[in-house]
């Protein structure tokens, strides 16, 4: 059997130094290159179309979502929208080559999901959170008290997520080349002994079914319909988020409703290509069932209920720990 590629996966909060050690693996082992990724925003002098990224306009994107082509998208730094497209990881890995690529951590559960053991999960974590708030600290973009908590919260829901990687490096201070000497070791071991061939590579995009859930907060409660989370499958000419939004108008047509990404009331990009805050993936014989979960909140408060919509305490209603940070990440807050 021919043996098959293999993508390395780092992961990790900001201010950990995934980064840094991706740069330095990189250049230290020449079987490896930078997984290419599909973005709208321009290309820079110094890159190359397909070897960076695969450059975009926003209505290729959008296609590319609809169609259920992409594994994961993100907005970074409202500038413009990054996504790992599934035929450039099946490609790569169809051509028994090696690549890593920088993912967050809801992106890497997909396809380490998907394609199994093809997919080595590396997370970057520093050694404590005094470490972690002392680099942010640091960080020409983490520049208020406010951004800075922004960040170590969502460190502390990135880190739930390490215990499913199959590697974790505590990346210590001044200890940089001992980080990228065990990465080092991690990847040539795969690389030396690379997964054999399999029947397939990846899901077809036939077998996906979209789902989009939504949780509404308002003073510590989340709104339901007839007593659950409302969710509604995606219109097959949409992308999730439009879909979430055109159903929750139709039931509050006086209400803007907004997601909780940082500045999100300021954004410049199309705010349908607005990422789900999780995923979850349910795989059965006939279809593979993709839930898309955002967690939104009203402009204005909503004071009227129309019927089968009701109010209920936040605690009462998440009991999944990930969401449940997420939603207390959204709520500045601590605890419910």
């Amino acid at each position: 059997m021919q043996n098959q590629g293999v993508l390395f996966i780092f992961s990790g909060p900001s201010g950990a130094g995934k980064n840094t050690i991706m740069r330095e693996v990189i250049a230290a082992e020449p079987r490896l290159r930078q997984l290419p990724t599909m973005t709208t925003r321009p290309m820079r002098d110094d890159e190359q179309e397909g070897r960076e990224h695969e450059f975009v306009d926003e209505a290729e994107f959008r296609r590319r979502i609809v169609a259920k082509e992409l594994i994961e998208w993100q907005i970074i730094h409202d500038k413009g929208v990054y996504g790992v497209p599934r035929r450039t990881v099946q490609q790569l890995l169809e051509s028994g080559q090696a690549a890593v690529a920088d993912v967050d951590v809801l992106g890497a559960m997909a396809l380490k999901q998907e394609f199994g053991e093809h997919v080595i999960l590396i997370f970057v974590r520093p050694p404590d959170q005094k470490t972690l708030e002392r680099r942010l600290r640091k960080r020409p973009d983490v520049k208020t008290e406010q951004e800075l908590e922004t960040r170590l919260r969502r460190a502390e829901f990135e880190l739930r997520f390490q215990q499913y990687y199959d590697y974790i490096i505590e990346n210590r201070d001044d200890a940089l080349e001992e980080s990228v000497a065990e990465v080092l070791a991690i990847v040539r071991k795969h690389l030396d002994n690379p997964p054999r061939a399999v029947a397939s590579t990846g899901w077809q995009s036939e077998r996906l079914h979209y789902i989009v859930t939504a949780i509404v907060f308002q003073d510590g409660n989340v709104l339901l319909y007839e007593n659950a989370l409302p969710q509604v499958s995606v219109i097959s000419t949409q992308m999730p988020f439009e879909t979430l939004l055109d159903y929750l108008q139709m039931a509050f047509p006086n209400t803007t409703f907004l997601p909780t990404r940082e500045h999100a009331d300021k954004r410049r990009v199309d705010i349908g290509f607005e990422a789900p805050q999780l995923v979850r993936i349910q795989e059965n014989t006939s279809e593979i069932v993709r839930e898309h979960i955002y967690i939104l909140q009203p402009v204005t408060p909503i004071t009227e209920l129309p019927e089968g919509w009701s109010w209920r305490p936040a605690n009462e209603v998440i009991d999944d720990p990930s969401l449940s940070a997420l939603l207390l990440e959204a709520m500045g807050k601590r605890e419910y």
